[in-house]
């Protein structure tokens, strides 16, 4: 296989070692030891090859640079789960039904807990129970930072991120896959009496899904490849294979799922794989952890919608999400059930916050909208 550089090579091959207890393979020629420790970095995978780093002769100013890094993020990590310790006896008491996800999860199936980078916890919690909720984070100290339309966000001062879902997944970009049975097909904890814990098969659709979401948002790193052979691997004689391709068929998912399994076996286990599949592991290698920041998104919403409502200009789709449904309003902003005379005040309220938060991205995508144009008019 053949990879966009040899920094990229050589860091799948120590991530590799990492997940399988493996030896270090011998450093090649001509490696730019800064230039892989800034990939590690950028692709969050830096805690996961910094257990083996120290078995191989790396330069003293990057050694250091990596062991920095690590520490702090295992000091942030304690922190983070003490915190949530705390916060689950309260949850508890409260009798409010939780359930951790992806990272919270998945951190248990790597070799070392630690090995598994986190920017926050994702929980998914009982929206019955949501003033409760939000009363408990609020008396810890956290503040309410967003509130989407399927989570509630909080942070406190210097580090402590968690985001509660309300479902798992909604009507976004036309990818809305039904996770409405994950509640009656998790388990309940067997000291906590209001934990859930997820079941294999829909931990893994779950994170297959969840991976897609970035796909088409501007696409994801590394460290997703990474996760879903830990999974794959871990619980191999666990998962269902029936009812998850059922489940993959419904969600319109099984090529990408292929796809996406048959890299993780070409990585950390040296099966082959075909030039397009080469191609789109490259394409995550040259992005950080979440992707290019919506290039790749916005052409793939763009082909979407048009696939469903005709072949329209690059005008008419913008206007509809300048101006999106009525049913998408609601959602995200709940007020609007109750005072539905509102609706024009809060599509100015939508522009702004657009304008202010996603200039960047929104250039970015019309100019690649614009190009794609103008290929598909030379043809």
């Amino acid at each position: 296989m053949e990879f966009t550089s040899i920094e990229s090579e050589y860091l799948v091959a120590l991530l590799k070692c990492a997940l399988k207890s493996q030896n270090v393979p011998d450093i090649p020629a001509g490696l730019n030891w800064k230039e892989l420790v800034n990939i590690s970095k950028k692709q969050q995978v830096y805690s996961t090859i910094a257990p083996i780093i120290n078995k191989i002769n790396i330069p003293p100013e990057q050694a250091q640079e990596l062991i920095f890094y690590s520490q702090n993020e295992l000091v942030r990590m304690i922190a983070m789960k003490n915190e949530l310790k705390q916060i689950e006896k309260e949850l508890n008491g409260a009798g409010i039904k939780y359930m951790l996800l992806k990272g919270g999860v998945i951190k248990n199936y790597y070799p070392l807990q630690k090995m598994r980078q986190m920017s926050d916890y994702d929980i998914l919690y009982d929206v019955s129970k949501r003033n409760e909720l939000i009363s408990i984070m609020k008396n810890r100290g956290f503040n309410l930072t967003s509130s989407s339309e399927n989570s509630d966000d909080f942070f406190k001062k210097p580090y402590y991120t968690f985001e509660w879902h309300r479902e798992l997944f909604f009507e976004e970009h036309d990818f809305n896959p039904d996770f409405s049975d994950v509640w009656d097909n998790a388990s309940k904890d067997d000291k906590k009496e209001f934990e859930y814990h997820m079941s294999s098969n829909d931990l893994y659709l779950h994170t297959i899904a969840h991976m897609y979401k970035h796909y088409i948002l501007g696409g994801f790193g590394i460290r997703f490849f990474a996760d879903v052979y830990v999974l794959l691997t871990k619980l191999k004689d666990e998962l269902d294979k029936a009812y998850i391709d059922s489940k993959l068929e419904k969600m319109g998912l099984v090529d990408f799922e292929f796809d996406v399994r048959s890299i993780c076996f070409a990585l950390f286990d040296d099966k082959e794989i075909t030039n397009s599949q080469v191609l789109f592991l490259n394409e995550s290698l040259s992005f950080g952890i979440y992707g290019s920041g919506g290039v790749t998104g916005a052409k793939l919403y763009y082909d979407e919608y048009r696939s469903k409502h005709g072949d329209v200009s690059v005008s008419k789709y913008y206007r509809s999400k300048i101006f999106p449904s009525k049913a998408y309003m609601k959602r995200t902003y709940p007020v609007l059930t109750k005072k539905p005379y509102l609706l024009f005040a809060y599509y100015i309220i939508r522009l702004f916050d657009k304008f202010f938060h996603s200039r960047k991205r929104i250039k970015s995508d019309i100019k690649m909208l614009k190009e794609t144009v103008k290929e598909e008019n030379k043809q």
